[in-house]
Formats: C-alpha cells, sequence, structure tokens
C-alpha cells in the first residue's frame, strides 16, 4: 500500500494510506470521507444544517451524524413534538436559573435550547404552538388533581387561585435574555406579576370557554347520529335518576317470558320514571304512538296465543275420548259381574246406605237411570246399582264445588268434606268386592289426571280472555291463577308457562301504572332541552333576572331551529323504547362521557385554572420566540 500526505482546511497534516497508483483527487475524496470538524459549541445552527445535522433537537445538542432518514426542514409532526418537548422542560429551565441565579452554564443551555427549537417553529408555527399547547395544559390538568385536593387552596376564592398560579407559571417560564444575578431576580419577580396579573381573569375565561364548548357540541349535536345517540342515551339517564345503572343492567337482560312478547324498556328496565317516560313518548308523535301501540299489540297476540295454546279444545277432546273408551270397555266388565255378598259385606253395605249422603245419591241414582231406560230397583243389591250411586254422589261433589267457587268463600266447607268421605267410604267398599271395578277406576284416574290440568287451564282461560278484544284481563288471570296453585292439579312445566305469561302481564301493568307522569312536552323536545341542559342555560337566565322575558325568544328558537331535530329524536326515542339492550347501549355511551373524568368539583376548577393559564402562558411564550 502507498502512503498519502493532504493538508485538511485547519492546517493539519493528514497521512493515509492507499492503492498505488491513485490520483490527488482520490485521495482528497478519502480524506473528506474519514476527517469530520467537531461541532462548534457556539449557538450558530443554521436553519438550513437542519437536514445535516439528523434533525436537531428541541433540547439536546445537534448530533454530527449523517442521518438519511432526515428532510433538510423539519416536518409538522417534529415540530409538534419539538414544541411539547420545550413546553415540558421550561419550568425545569427556570426552576435552575431561580435556584443559581441564572448562572452561565444554565444560561448558555436555555439560549442554546430557544435557538434550535425556532428551527422547529420557523418551519411550521401551527404545529409548533400546538406541541407547545399540549405540551403545557395536559402536565397542568394531571397537577389539578394533587393542587386541587389542598384543602386550604381549594377554600380560596377562585380568582386569587388563578392569580397564585399565574404568578407561579410567570416565574417558572425560563428567561432568554441573558440576565444574571439581581437583575434576573428583578426580571424573574416582574414576571410573576404579569402572570398574577394574567391569570386573575382565568376563572371567568374558563367559565366562558366551557360555555362555549359545551354550546357548540350542544348545537351540533341533534343533527349527526353520533350526536343523536348521546341525547338519546343522556335523556335516558335522565329519566332514570339514581337508579340508571339499575336500569342498564336490567335493560341488558331483559328476555322474551312469552314467545313473541319482547318487552319494551318501560317493561323491562324495572324503574318507574322509565316507565313513566315511555308512557309520555306514546303521546309525543304519530310514529311514536303508532309504533309503541303496535308492540303492544303484539304483545296481547303473543300472551293470549300462548294461554290458548296450552289447553285448546281439541287437545282436551283428544284426552276426553280416550278416558272414555277405555274406561267405558273396563266399567263394562266389572258391572256385569253378579253381586254376591258375605254376610260381614250386606252388613257394611246396610250401614252405607243409612248415610244421609249416600241415601239421598241412591234416591238421584235410581231417576238417573230411569231417565236413560235402566231400572235398578234395589241399587244397593247390584253392582250397576252401586256405580250409579257413587255417580251420583260426584255430581254432588261438583254441584257444591261450583257454589262454593261463585260465593267466592272458599274451595271446601264442611259440606263439601262430608260428600268426598261419604264416596271414599262407599267407593272404598265397591273395589273391595269387586277387583275388577278397582281395574276400571285407577285406570279412569289415571286417564282423568290430563283431561283435568287441561279442563282446569281452559277454564282459567275462559275466565281471564275478554271475549271482546281477545286481550287478557290481568286481574282476572292472577286471580284465577292463585287457585289454581292451591289446588296443585297442574304440572310443573304446564304452572311454568302460566307464570311466565303472568309475570308477562305483570310487566306490561308495570309500565302502564308506575311512577310519576312525564309531560309529552318533554318529549317531543330533546335537541331542544339538550342544548339548554348542557349549557345550563335556564340557571343563568334565572341568575340574571332574564328567565321570563327570555322565555318566548327560547320558545321561538326550539321551533325554528330545532323543529325537525326535536321530531326525529323523538321518533327514535320511541325506537329505542322498543329495543331495551339498544337503550342500555345508548345510557352506558352517554354514561362513559359523564363520568370520563374522575376529579372532584374542586379539582375541576383547578384543572380549569390550570389549563387556561398553561395555554395563555404558552401563547405569549411563542409569540416571543
Amino acid at each position: 500500500m502507498a502512503q498519502y500526505t493532504v493538508q485538511a482546511p485547519d492546517g493539519n497534516t493528514i497521512t493515509l494510506e492507499g492503492p498505488d497508483g491513485a490520483s490527488q483527487a482520490d485521495v482528497i475524496a478519502q480524506a473528506q470521507k474519514l476527517y469530520q470538524p467537531k461541532a462548534s459549541v457556539e449557538v450558530s445552527a443554521a436553519p438550513s444544517q437542519f437536514g445535516e445535522t439528523g434533525g436537531g433537537a428541541a433540547v439536546g445538542r445537534p448530533q454530527g451524524i449523517n442521518r438519511t432518514n432526515v428532510l433538510p426542514e423539519p416536518r409538522p409532526l417534529e415540530s409538534a413534538l419539538a414544541g411539547a418537548t420545550k413546553s415540558f422542560v421550561d419550568p425545569m429551565l427556570a426552576g435552575a436559573q431561580l435556584a443559581t441565579g441564572n448562572a452561565p452554564k444554565i444560561n448558555e443551555l436555555v439560549q442554546r435550547l430557544a435557538k434550535e427549537s425556532g428551527q422547529y417553529q420557523e418551519e411550521n408555527p401551527a404545529s409548533y404552538g400546538a406541541g407547545r399547547i399540549g405540551g403545557a395544559v395536559l402536565p397542568a390538568m394531571g397537577a389539578a388533581k394533587v393542587i386541587g385536593a389542598i384543602p386550604s387552596f381549594a377554600k380560596l376564592n377562585p380568582y386569587l387561585q388563578a392569580g397564585a398560579i399565574g404568578g407561579a407559571v410567570g416565574a417558572a417560564t425560563p428567561e432568554e435574555t441573558g440576565k444574571t444575578g439581581q437583575p434576573f431576580y428583578q426580571e424573574a419577580a416582574k414576571q410573576a406579576t404579569i402572570g398574577a396579573a394574567l391569570g386573575a381573569p382565568t376563572p371567568l375565561l374558563g367559565k366562558i370557554a366551557d360555555v362555549g364548548i359545551r354550546a357548540t357540541k350542544s348545537l351540533a349535536e341533534p343533527f349527526y347520529e353520533g350526536g343523536q345517540n348521546v341525547i338519546l342515551g343522556r335523556a335516558l339517564r335522565q329519566f332514570a335518576g339514581n337508579d340508571a345503572e339499575k336500569a342498564i343492567v336490567n335493560l341488558r337482560s331483559a328476555k322474551e317470558l312469552v314467545p313473541g312478547s319482547m318487552p319494551t324498556v318501560g317493561e323491562a328496565a324495572g324503574v318507574p320514571s322509565l316507565a313513566a317516560a315511555q308512557r309520555a313518548a306514546i303521546g309525543s308523535s304519530p310514529i311514536a304512538t303508532n309504533a309503541l301501540a303496535g308492540r303492544q299489540l303484539a304483545q296481547n297476540e303473543a300472551r293470549t296465543s300462548a294461554l290458548e295454546n296450552i289447553a285448546p279444545e281439541t287437545r282436551v277432546a283428544k284426552y276426553s275420548n280416550i278416558r272414555e273408551e277405555v274406561a267405558n270397555d273396563l266399567y263394562d266388565k266389572a258391572l256385569n259381574v253378579k253381586l254376591a255378598l258375605a254376610p260381614k259385606d250386606e252388613k257394611i253395605v246396610s250401614e252405607l246406605i243409612k248415610t244421609p249422603a249416600i241415601s239421598k245419591a241412591i234416591n238421584q241414582a235410581k231417576e238417573n237411570a230411569a231417565n236413560r231406560g235402566v231400572n235398578i230397583a234395589d241399587p244397593a243389591g247390584s253392582m250397576r246399582g252401586l256405580h250409579e250411586t257413587k255417580m251420583a254422589l260426584d255430581d254432588q261433589i261438583s254441584a257444591v264445588k261450583a257454589k262454593l267457587e261463585k260465593s267466592g268463600t272458599g274451595a271446601t266447607s264442611a259440606e263439601l268434606r262430608s260428600l268426598i268421605s261419604a264416596k271414599d267410604r262407599l267407593l272404598g267398599f265397591i273395589e273391595d268386592i269387586n277387583p275388577a271395578y278397582k281395574e276400571a277406576s285407577s285406570t279412569f284416574a289415571r286417564l282423568s289426571k290430563p283431561v283435568n290440568q287441561l279442563e282446569t287451564i281452559a277454564n282459567l282461560s275462559q275466565k281471564s280472555i275478554s271475549p271482546q278484544t281477545q286481550n287478557i284481563y290481568a286481574a282476572n288471570f292472577a286471580r284465577e291463577l292463585e287457585k289454581v296453585k292451591k289446588e296443585g292439579i297442574l304440572s310443573k312445566q304446564q304452572l311454568a308457562r302460566l307464570e311466565a305469561i303472568s309475570e308477562d302481564l305483570q310487566r306490561n301493568t308495570y309500565a302502564k301504572t308506575a311512577g310519576a307522569g312525564i309531560g309529552s312536552n318533554t318529549m317531543e323536545k330533546l335537541a331542544y332541552n339538550n342544548m339548554l341542559q348542557q349549557v345550563n342555560l335556564p340557571n343563568m337566565l334565572r341568575r340574571h333576572g332574564l328567565a321570563e322575558t327570555a322565555g318566548n325568544i327560547l320558545a321561538r328558537i326550539s321551533d325554528v331551529g330545532y323543529g325537525a331535530a326535536n321530531k326525529q329524536l323523538t321518533n327514535k326515542m320511541a325506537e329505542a323504547l322498543l329495543d331495551p339492550k339498544k337503550s342500555a347501549a345508548l345510557m352506558k355511551l352517554a354514561g362513559k362521557a359523564k363520568t370520563a373524568s374522575h376529579l372532584t368539583p374542586e379539582q375541576a376548577n383547578m384543572a380549569r385554572i390550570l389549563a387556561t393559564e398553561a395555554a395563555q402562558r404558552t401563547i405569549k411564550g411563542v409569540g416571543n420566540e
């Protein structure tokens, strides 16, 4: 390898090894690649050096590294990040200045960082300014929780709070004029005084900003789908009051108790005020009226159909025919057996016929048989006569039951109990002397169970359904169901179906009656009322004695500005009230916005002061850079 000597721009001589025969130009080019002068410590990085120095930085010294991914000028995102970084480090730099009287090294660092950040501001002033505000506001919001929790500070007048914070922010702004020592402290005191003066009106500015932001947002909400959803959810939460979370849980778990009877919000929420809101919606617009009325009609039809389908006439007839065919064949065989009583049995039957109820039944049995063309001269002396007597007792028992039911005095009485006792004694005697009759009787009882169940349900249905409207009378149904439960005739499955209908009727009644009335006017002006509540306009007007004067003007604004939006929201509310799960989702959506901040009122006020003050100071700082 050959050795070559070249002289660098600073006068140093460099010796290089290279291939034999290399030209002087090749050697100089190789030297330029290897030699890089150290960056100057002076604050002289010009905007033209941005790309050559790897992008520079709002803080930190530009590095002499060839960055191929860095453009000659900063991009908007880079300027925004630089602005945020500058705002973040400014309080630390100001603290260092205050602690040292702006010592030379600290002063040099402050001026250098201010100079370097200028490249980002000059190229993208809007992005840089946004970053500066964000870098100041976000930490201020975080500090609000801490400062707002200090009892003594939280009790101060908001304007004194803002003035104190403004003074602290002014003192925490780095001094970039190069003053040190006593002149520096005088300048810091001046900045603190200016900061306090600027900070004093911050609470008022914050309130104005709050009202402006809320007003702008609420004015726009009725006119796009996302905003409408928030309004609907907010209204539902307002109607539910303190029971909003309970309503959400109930609405999410709402289900059809009866196939085809989908519950509404008023029925499923379990909150009286939402039931009242649903009733108000019915009268708020023709579309809402038709929508909710249509749902109620479908529910009524579903309940009536479910009740009638448990014991239709065809099913009752089917089971009754099976029972009659089987039992009649068995009874014919049992009754054709010739009665031959032993002495002890004759004694028993002799005592039985002396029982008043059985004696009366014997006479009725003779009459019944004669009406059918059958002669039973001695009912106690034949199987058919004993059977006819037992059937006459059955008729007596049924008559007493009907009388008790009609009078409403109860399901049993001494008369009924005595008749049942007499029948059981007679039936026991017949079955003892004739096993074939016992078989027929037990078979008839077994086949009668489903018939009795179906007839009981059919009877309940007949007493509960209006012949005119085909709707179920809720009170009648509840009363008859309680009677059936006490009788213990129905199966668990049959009772479950009836209780589902009963529960569905109960929540329908609840929706019709629960809760104090809500005026339909409230439902008709959802968009307009949302704006008033979000801006807190009614209270503002009352405080300034303008409530009555502004009333007519506001009503006119409601008609002109929100007429179509109010109607659209009213109709959408009706749709939401038909869908419990949708309403739960809307309430949850509105609740997220409501509970997004976990600050106390004092901390929230502090956050507003800090944020507004930080924005003020940052805008001023950007203007001075």
